[in-house]
């Protein structure tokens, strides 16, 4: 259901910096709808650009329908949102369903509206960077919509519950079998990435995670930590801005990219760390007088030391092979990058380069955050919900 009478007209110049902006606003038009709409016509205007297409701008208006996510009307040129859709889920998905909305518009002006969900909407689909769980049409999309946000397949629970089990031994105080318990760990996960690889390229089950601490800047530490996700985790990072609808507000975000089941592993992983190396930095700050600038250089120990810790675990480790494959973890890990860069590439397609966090060694801040970070083991912090495993952890 699209209310006409909620509708917010912003139009823009093509050669303008920055957009002329009129407004359109009826009495039951709230002030925060008001601004959801004006970054929804930014976010029209920065999807254009960044996909290289022209699209007219058209009339942002917000719906109160909840069963309608969004809707395109080649005969008004109003593109709508539901507001329920926006309340209730992350920008991410409603910027799905923008691109989902944009592609009719697509095909309205280069196709004559040829076809409703057919294949020139897939195709323009593919030149917006829909994601495959956003092209069905209305039949399966609130279905789509779900399976993209909740429970994991059946396979993927079962191995995740055995690296659960493994976990358990990882707090053991017996270094050998610690890491004994983390070796056959991330084996599993190779595993499963490995037959994931096997079943196409085309695999919905690429997907992005947000991370979003609601701050305007990314910390040294943080661009550390995804480091060593890219190096042992299977999963892509880079960092971006996120929009939040209730603050409205644009923050900085840290985005991972890869198989669901390694975002989950590499989800817990990040907040462990960043939980981890902040605690540990108090108690270091407590006992030592402390000058500016040390934090990061305990920060970059942290890391170095838990970078040390995974090579040592896994260094000439009989588990570098998938005993049923020839494919060693290296080799597992370099496929799926394929696969997560053409996620990537969806997602960002004008990404140049993408940088991680550098390690610099200087000063005792530096030395003790090493220290610590080799004796760090990530530890067992599962936890269940009714729609499936929310939290792992992997070493």
């Amino acid at each position: 259901m699209v209310l006409k009478s909620c509708t917010t007209r912003f139009s823009a110049g093509v050669n303008d910096k920055k957009p002329r902006v009129g407004f359109k606003i009826y009495n039951n038009m709230k002030s925060i709808e008001i601004k959801w709409a004006a970054q929804l016509l930014k976010e029209h205007r920065d999807i254009s650009w960044r996909y290289g297409v022209t699209l007219t701008t058209p009339t942002i208006n917000i719906s109160s329908g909840k069963k309608t996510l969004g809707l395109w009307s080649d005969k008004d040129k109003t593109l709508s949102i539901s507001s329920h859709l926006i309340k209730n889920e992350i920008w991410d998905i409603v910027l799905e369903v923008l691109k989902h909305e944009m592609a009719h518009q697509y095909v309205s002006k280069f196709y004559n509206n040829a076809d409703t969900h057919g294949k020139y909407f897939k195709k323009a689909c593919a030149i917006l960077g829909v994601h495959p769980f956003f092209i069905a049409g209305n039949t399966d999309y609130n279905k789509k919509l779900q399976s993209f946000k909740d429970e994991l397949p059946a396979d993927a629970q079962k191995m995740l519950k055995r690296v659960k089990k493994l976990m358990s031994l990882g707090q053991s105080n017996n270094e050998a079998e610690a890491q004994s318990a983390l070796r056959k760990a991330n084996y599993l996960l190779n595993k499963y990435n490995l037959q994931q690889i096997h079943t196409g390229d085309n695999n919905p089950d690429i997907k992005y995670l947000t991370i979003c601490h609601k701050k305007k800047r990314i910390e040294s530490i943080q661009r550390a930590i995804l480091s060593i996700l890219k190096n042992h985790y299977y999963v892509n990072c880079l960092t971006s801005n996120t929009y939040h609808a209730q603050d409205n507000v644009i923050y900085k975000s840290i985005v991972l990219v890869g198989q669901r089941e390694s975002l989950k592993v590499a989800e817990y992983v990040y907040h462990f760390l960043l939980d981890t190396c902040q605690t540990l930095w108090q108690d270091f700050k407590k006992e030592n007088r402390t000058q500016r600038g040390e934090k990061i250089s305990f920060a970059m120990g942290f890391i170095a030391g838990i970078e040390h810790n995974h090579k040592t675990v896994f260094k000439n480790s009989g588990m570098q092979k998938n005993k049923n494959s020839s494919l060693p973890v290296k080799t597992v890990k370099s496929l799926m990058e394929k696969d997560n860069q053409i996620e990537i590439s969806r997602l960002f397609p004008k990404l140049k380069k993408v940088k991680y966090g550098r390690h610099q060694t200087s000063s005792g801040a530096f030395k003790e955050g090493f220290k610590n970070g080799k004796t760090t083991h990530i530890n067992k912090g599962m936890t269940h919900q009714k729609k499936g495993i929310c939290g792992l952890l992997m070493n």
